[in-house]
C-alpha cells in the first residue's frame, strides 16, 4: 500500500471514530518505513481526543512529533491544543501555546473555543487578551463562546468593544473591518438568551446597515426570527420571516416555534400551510411543534390529520413526535388513542424510551386516573429508567392522592439512584411531604437540598402556609430574601400573604403586600389580589375586601371573586357572597363549584330557598356537581374510593 492510500484509509478510520483501527495502521506504517508528516499527525491527535482514556496514546504522538521537528507546525500545534483541551488538559494545552513563539490567527482562536468549550471562561478571555489583532474569526469566538457559557451580558458588552476597536480602521485592502454572519448570530443568540429586545433590535438595525445577513443568511434570520418569538414580538418574527430571501425548513419551524410559544396556534398552522404549499418538507422538529399547538388548543380534528400526515408520507417513528403525539391526545381526552400510540411506537425505539412513559404519565394524571398513573410507573422501573421529570410527576400524584407511603417509596427510589439531587425533584419532595402534612419531613429535606432556586423557597413558604403556620412561612421569607439573595415573584408572595391568611396574621399579610409592590417592585397579578381578598376577608374586614376589589386597576377575575365568595361562607355574608356568585358567573356560567358553595352558604343559613334556587339554576344550565373522591391509609395498604368503587394501590415494589 502506498504512503497515499495509507494515509487516505488513515484519515477515513479517523472520520469514523474508529481509534483502534487508527493506531493499527500507523504502527503498519511505521513498519512499512512510513513516516507521519503534517497531515499524519493531526489525524492521530485528533483520534486521541475522543475519549480522555486515549490520553497517554495522544502524549506518545506528540513526543513523536516534537522528535521528528514538527513541533512548529502550525496544523500540528493546533491539533495538539484541540485534544488537551477536549480531554481536559487545559494546562497542558496552555503549555503548548505557550511554547509557540509567534502564534497565528488559527492557532489564538482554537485555543479560544477550546477553553470556552471546556467551560473555561477566564482562560479563554486571557488568551484573548494576547492576541495583537484578533480578526473577526476571533471576535466572533468570544461572542459565541460567552453565549454558550450563559454569559450572554459579556458577550454583549465583547460586541461592543469589537465594534469600538474596529471604528474607521480598515484592512490592507482598504475595507472597513466588520463584523460577519457569525459574528451576528453570536450577538443575537446572546439577547435571545437574556431576553433583551431593545438590544436584539439595535443589532438589528446595525446589520441591516451593514450587510444582508438577516434577509440572505439563513442562519442568522432563524436566530432573529426566533428572538423576536420568544420576546412576544411575533409581528416582528413575521416581518423577518417575510423578507428573508430564501427559507429552509429551520426557518419555517422556527416561525413556526414562535406562534406555538405565544399561543398564536392557529397562526402557526396557517404557517404550516403555506410551507406544505411550496417545496419544504417539514422535519421531525416542524410535526412536533404543531402537534402541541393541537393539543393546546384541544382540536382533536386538526392533530388527527396531522397524525395522518406522517403516517402517509411514512416519516419513520421518532420519540419527540411519539411523544407529543400521545400528550395531544391526552389533553383531548383520548388517553386510549394515547396508550395506542405508545404501544406501537415503543417498539421502534430501543433506548430512551423514558420522554413516552412520562408523556404518558401525564396523559394519566391530566385525566384524573391518578391509580392508573401510579401503576403505569411501577410498569416503568421494569423497562426503562426514571429520570428526574419522571418523579416529578409522580411524587406529585403522591401528594394530590396524599399517599404518603408511595412518596416515601419514591423517595427512597431517588435516593438509591441518585436522582434526590436535582432541584426539579427535591422541590416535589418538599411539596409532596408538605401536602400529605408532614411539614416537619418536608423542612428536613428542604435543609439537606444542595442547591436550591427561587422554587424551593417559595414550595416550602407554601407548605408551611398549607399547614397553618404563618410564623414558619414569614421566616423561610426573610431567609430567602435576606441570608441567601434570592429575589421574591409574584407567585412567592401568593404563598407567603396565603400563609398568613390560614394562620389569621392579617396586619402581617397586608404588610407583605406593600413590602411587594414598594422594595421589590413587582405588579400585583390577580392570584395577588385574591390572596389579600381571601386575607382581609377570612379575618372579618369584609368591607376592606369590597374597597380594595373596587379599587384594584384593572377588572378582578375568577380568583379574586372565588376569594371573597369563598370567606363569605366563614362570617355568613349572604349580601357579599351574591354579589360574588353574581360576578363569577358572568366570568364563567358553567363552573360549578362557585354554585355548589354559593348553595352551602345558603344552607348553611338556613335559607333552603336559596338551595334549591341554585341547584335548579344548575340544573336547567346542565351543570353538574363534580363527584369527590377519598384515600384511606391503613396498614393494608392505600385504598381509593371514588362514587363508591373501591380500588387499591399498590406500592413501587
Amino acid at each position: 500500500m502506498t504512503k497515499k492510500a495509507s494515509s487516505a484509509l488513515l484519515n477515513l478510520f479517523s472520520e469514523g471514530g474508529k481509534w483502534r483501527e487508527v493506531f493499527s495502521l500507523y504502527h503498519r506504517m511505521r513498519s512499512d518505513g512510513f513516516q507521519p508528516d503534517t497531515f499524519s499527525f493531526p489525524v492521530l491527535l485528533k483520534s486521541c481526543s475522543a475519549d480522555p482514556s486515549l490520553i497517554p496514546l495522544g502524549r506518545s504522538v506528540h513526543a513523536n512529533a516534537l522528535k521528528r521537528g514538527f513541533g512548529v507546525d502550525p496544523y500540528v500545534n493546533n491539533a495538539l491544543i484541540t485534544m488537551y483541551a477536549k480531554c481536559g488538559y487545559l494546562h497542558k494545552a496552555l503549555q503548548v501555546l505557550d511554547e509557540i513563539s509567534e502564534p497565528g490567527p488559527a492557532l489564538w482562536n482554537t485555543a479560544i473555543s477550546c477553553f470556552f468549550h471546556a467551560g473555561d471562561c477566564n482562560s479563554a478571555r486571557q488568551v484573548f487578551e494576547r492576541v495583537r489583532e484578533p480578526n473577526v474569526v476571533t471576535w466572533s469566538a468570544m461572542i459565541s463562546g460567552y453565549t454558550q457559557n450563559g454569559r450572554a451580558d459579556e458577550a454583549l458588552l465583547v460586541f461592543k468593544r469589537m465594534r469600538g476597536e474596529w471604528a474607521g480602521i480598515s484592512d490592507e485592502t482598504g475595507i472597513c473591518l466588520l463584523p460577519n454572519a457569525n459574528t451576528v448570530a453570536g450577538v443575537l443568540a446572546a439577547c435571545v438568551q437574556l431576553r433583551d429586545i431593545g438590544s436584539g433590535m439595535q443589532v438589528h438595525a446595525y446589520a441591516e446597515k451593514i450587510s444582508t445577513f438577516t434577509e440572505s443568511d439563513t442562519f442568522v434570520g432563524s436566530i432573529l426570527i426566533d428572538l423576536f418569538g420568544r420576546c412576544g414580538k411575533i409581528e416582528l418574527a413575521q416581518r423577518a420571516f417575510d423578507f428573508m430571501v430564501e427559507k429552509c425548513v429551520v426557518v419555517w419551524s422556527t416561525l413556526i416555534s414562535a406562534y406555538v410559544n405565544n399561543e398564536c396556534h392557529f397562526g402557526a398552522i396557517e404557517v404550516f400551510r403555506g410551507m406544505t404549499r411550496g417545496e419544504i418538507k417539514p422535519n421531525y422538529f416542524t410535526h412536533s411543534m404543531l402537534i402541541n399547538a393541537c393539543g393546546s388548543i384541544l382540536n382533536l380534528q386538526l392533530g388527527k390529520e396531522l397524525h395522518g400526515f406522517i403516517v402517509r408520507n411514512q416519516i419513520g417513528p421518532d420519540i419527540v413526535v411519539s411523544t407529543a403525539l400521545i400528550d395531544m391526545y391526552s389533553k383531548c381526552g383520548l388517553i386510549e388513542y394515547a396508550k395506542r400510540v405508545f404501544q406501537v411506537d415503543s417498539m421502534f425505539f430501543q433506548y430512551n424510551r423514558t420522554p413516552m412513559w412520562n408523556a404518558l404519565m401525564v396523559g394519566q394524571v391530566g385525566n384524573n386516573r391518578l391509580v392508573e398513573a401510579w401503576d403505569l410507573f411501577r410498569s416503568m422501573t421494569h423497562y426503562t429508567k426514571p429520570n428526574e421529570v419522571t418523579m416529578a410527576i409522580v411524587l406529585p400524584t403522591c401528594a394530590r392522592s396524599s399517599l404518603l407511603q408511595c412518596g416515601k417509596e419514591v423517595h427512597c427510589y431517588c435516593i438509591k439512584y441518585g436522582l434526590d439531587v436535582e432541584i426539579l425533584v427535591g422541590n416535589a419532595l418538599v411539596d409532596m411531604y408538605s401536602k400529605c402534612g408532614k411539614i416537619e419531613l418536608a423542612k428536613f429535606h428542604f435543609d439537606r437540598m444542595p442547591r436550591k432556586n427561587r422554587i424551593s423557597w417559595t414550595t416550602m413558604i407554601d407548605g408551611f402556609g398549607m399547614n397553618g403556620d404563618g410564623e414558619g412561612a414569614i421566616s423561610i421569607f426573610l431567609s430567602m430574601v435576606s441570608d441567601n439573595h434570592v429575589e421574591p415573584d409574584q407567585i412567592t408572595f401568593v404563598a407567603l400573604i396565603s400563609a398568613c391568611s390560614h394562620a389569621g396574621l392579617v396586619d402581617k399579610g397586608l404588610e407583605y403586600f406593600k413590602i411587594m409592590t414598594e422594595d421589590f417592585g413587582l405588579i400585583p397579578s390577580d392570584e395577588n389580589y385574591g390572596c389579600v381578598v381571601d386575607l382581609l376577608a377570612r379575618g372579618g374586614r369584609i368591607d376592606e375586601a369590597k374597597n380594595l376589589i373596587a379599587s384594584m386597576p384593572k377588572k378582578p377575575g375568577p380568583n379574586v371573586w372565588g376569594a371573597l365568595l369563598s370567606a363569605c361562607r366563614i362570617h355568613g355574608a349572604i349580601n357579599e357572597a351574591e354579589l360574588a356568585l353574581k360576578h363569577l358567573l358572568e366570568l364563567d356560567a358553567n363552573e360549578a363549584g362557585f354554585q355548589a358553595l354559593m348553595s352551602n352558604i345558603y344552607a348553611d343559613v338556613g335559607r333552603m330557598e336559596g338551595v334549591q334556587k341554585v341547584r335548579k339554576a344548575m340544573k336547567d344550565m346542565g351543570v353538574g356537581k363534580r363527584p369527590g373522591c377519598s384515600w384511606l391509609e391503613i396498614s393494608s395498604g392505600t385504598h381509593e374510593i371514588d362514587g363508591g368503587r373501591h380500588r387499591s394501590v399498590e406500592g413501587v415494589g
